[in-house]
Parts: C-alpha cells; sequence; structure tokens
C-alpha cells in the first residue's frame, strides 16, 4: 500500500545555521531515506522558501525535484514572503511558516485531483521534516495498525518547556515524523487553522507557542497514539546538534 509523505522544508532561509546549498542536499538524503524505509513512499514536497529558490538551476536542485513526486512550491506566498522578509526571530519565524506552509499545502492538494487520488489510496499520510532522516528503526506496522486507524501517531509526548500559563499544556509533540490517516484530512486541515490563530494570537501579546505544543493543545488524547522511537534523526537548524527520535 502506498503511503503520503509531506516533506516540509525551506531550502532558502534567514532562519538557522545551514545554506541553501547544505539545506538541498541535506534535505534530498530526506527524500531518500523515506522512499527506502517507507514503505510505498509517495513524496510530496512543501517548500516554504525565499524566492531565490525560483532561481536555483544546481545539479542537486534538480536531483531534489527529481527525487519526490509532487513540488508544492510556496515561495509566492503572500504571508510566507511576510515572515522571511520582516520576522527575524528564529522561533516566530520558522514555527510560522511550517504551520502556514502545511495548511496551505493541504488546501492546494485537497483540490488537486491527481495527488487526491493518490490521498485515497495511501494508507497514511507522513508530515516528515527535511534535513533529517527516516532511519531502520522505522516500523510502518507501529504507525498503521487496528489501534492506529484515523488516529494521530505521534514520537510520546514530552515535558513543556514554555509556560503553561501561555500554552495551556504542559507537554509537547515533536513533529518532525508523525502521520494520520486520509479520513483525516479536513481533520486536519481543522487542526492547523487552529493552530494558526492560536500562534497569531500569542505572537500579538508577546507570548509564544511552537506546533509541538500547540499539537498537544489541539489533538484530542483520544485520537493520539504515542511511540517510544518513530525511527528519525538528524541535525537541527539552531545549532547543528544531532537528534535520534
Amino acid at each position: 500500500m502506498k503511503n503520503i509523505v509531506l516533506l516540509t522544508s525551506a531550502v532558502y532561509t534567514n532562519y538557522g545555521i545551514y545554506n541553501p546549498q547544505d539545506r538541498i542536499k541535506q534535505t534530498l538524503e530526506t527524500a531518500k531515506s523515506a522512499k527506502k524505509y517507507i514503505p510505498g513512499a509517495v513524496i510530496i514536497l512543501v517548500d516554504n522558501s525565499k524566492v531565490d529558490v525560483q532561481n536555483d538551476t544546481s545539479a542537486e536542485f534538480e536531483e531534489l525535484i527529481d527525487t519526490v513526486d509532487y513540488y508544492i512550491d510556496n515561495s509566492d506566498d503572500n504571508d510566507i514572503k511576510y515572515f522571511h522578509n520582516n520576522v527575524t526571530n528564529y522561533d516566530i519565524g520558522k514555527n510560522a511558516m511550517e504551520a502556514l506552509g502545511m495548511m496551505k499545502a493541504l488546501t492546494y492538494i485537497s483540490n488537486d485531483k491527481a495527488m487526491m487520488k493518490e490521498i485515497d489510496k495511501a494508507g497514511r499520510i507522513f508530515k516528515l521534516s527535511g534535513r533529517y532522516q527516516v532511519t531502520d528503526k522505522f516500523d510502518i506496522t507501529k504507525f498503521d495498525n487496528a489501534n492506529t486507524k484515523d488516529k494521530y501517531v505521534f514520537k510520546k509526548a514530552q515535558p513543556s518547556w514554555i509556560n503553561p500559563a501561555d500554552t495551556g499544556v504542559n507537554t509537547l509533540l515533536q513533529t518532525r515524523l508523525w502521520s494520520f490517516t486520509p479520513a483525516m484530512l479536513l481533520t486536519v486541515m481543522q487542526l492547523y487553522k487552529d493552530i494558526i490563530e492560536t500562534m497569531v494570537g500569542l505572537f500579538n501579546q508577546n507570548k509564544y507557542i511552537d506546533n509541538e505544543h500547540a499539537m498537544s493543545r489541539f489533538i484530542p488524547r483520544d485520537m493520539l497514539v504515542e511511540l517510544e522511537t518513530v525511527g528519525l534523526q538528524g541535525n537541527i537548524a539552531p545549532n547543528g546538534m544531532m537528534i535520534i527520535d
């Protein structure tokens, strides 16, 4: 059975320590690892880059585009442009653009006949962050079984590091690799609408919430399955530190 992989990236961005060439190579490795370890992976690249990406004719970028099955380029989107051009805070910019990019991508997919045919034939839809690699610890049977039907599957919730008075929760759910079923597509679109509205409201109050805490806040516990290991590794953008999930 096919599985959809929404590979999110921003290969041209002001945020983080990696330059575009590094990001492209790392994201290419992400795509290759997804093809290797996620059965029947159909990869939809969702890129939230600056408009500079439109002038990239490098062999590495062309290989990335050739490796994925579909490419959604959000670089011309006015909201994405706003954060690239006006928001210097890494945490706010990165988190807002991830949520916005996913919302816009899901909306686009829901109106695209070819991609919806792929969705309809899929077992699960995975959200996978670019620059990380799926590893041989990934086990599709932990994500797709009778207990996970029409439920979110995440790495086990972790303790919060943000004031719960601001976020409303004392845990977070890592968003580097998680999944849901095709029947939940509209539910996930609404989830991101709630997340974006909450983010903007808190940012305007000089408070903060990221995607991880927002997921913990809005996902009902009876719709959540948590795993000790999801099968992912990579270097985080702020400082290059290696993480293993």
